[in-house]
C-alpha cells in the first residue's frame, strides 16, 4: 500500500548530477571561447599596431626622399627643376595615399598618421614653386625654403611616438 514516490517538484540524485555535469560542460565551453576570443583580439590589436608602424616608416622614408629632392633644387631655375619637382609631388602623393590607407584600415580618423592640412600646405607650396618655374625669371629660394620647412615638419610629426 505504501509506495515510495517522490513529489513532483523534486528530482532524483542522478538527474541532479546530470544537470551539474551539463552546467559544468557549458561553463567550460564558454570559458574556452572567452579565452580564444581574447587571444584573437590581442593578436588583432598587435597586427593593427604593426601595420600602423610599417605605414609610418614608409611615409617617413618618402618624406626623406622628398627632402633630398628639394635640397637638390637650386635657388635659380634650371632645366631639371621641373622633373625634380615632379618627383617631390609623387612622394607627397604617395604619403597622402599611405595616410588614406591607414585611415581606412583603422576604420576611421584614429588611423590618421598625418593631418590633412599638412598635405594641403605641401600641395600649395608645390603650386607656388611651379608658378615660379613657369615665370623662370625670379628666384625660388623662399618657396623652396617653405617647401623644405613643411616637409621637415611632416617628418618631425611622423617621428613622434604614436
Amino acid at each position: 500500500m505504501y509506495r515510495k514516490t517522490q513529489p513532483r517538484g523534486q528530482s532524483s540524485n542522478t538527474d541532479l548530477l546530470l544537470q551539474r555535469r551539463v552546467l559544468l560542460a557549458a561553463c567550460a565551453v564558454l570559458l574556452a571561447a572567452v579565452v580564444i576570443l581574447g587571444i584573437l583580439v590581442i593578436r588583432s590589436g598587435s597586427y593593427q599596431d604593426r601595420v600602423k608602424v610599417q605605414i609610418s616608416q614608409r611615409m617617413y622614408s618618402a618624406s626623406t626622399a622628398a627632402i633630398d629632392e628639394v635640397n637638390r633644387l637650386g635657388s635659380i631655375v634650371t632645366s631639371n627643376a621641373s622633373a625634380r619637382l615632379g618627383r617631390v609631388r609623387q612622394y607627397i602623393y604617395y604619403m597622402e595615399q599611405l595616410n588614406a590607407m591607414s585611415i581606412s584600415l583603422a576604420g576611421g580618423e584614429r588611423g590618421r598618421l598625418v593631418p590633412g592640412d599638412a598635405f594641403t600646405a605641401l600641395y600649395s607650396d608645390l603650386e607656388s614653386f611651379e608658378a615660379l618655374l613657369q615665370q623662370s625669371t625670379t628666384t625660388t629660394l623662399d618657396t623652396r625654403s617653405l617647401l623644405l620647412t613643411h616637409l621637415q615638419a611632416l617628418q618631425i610629426y611622423l617621428n613622434q611616438p604614436m
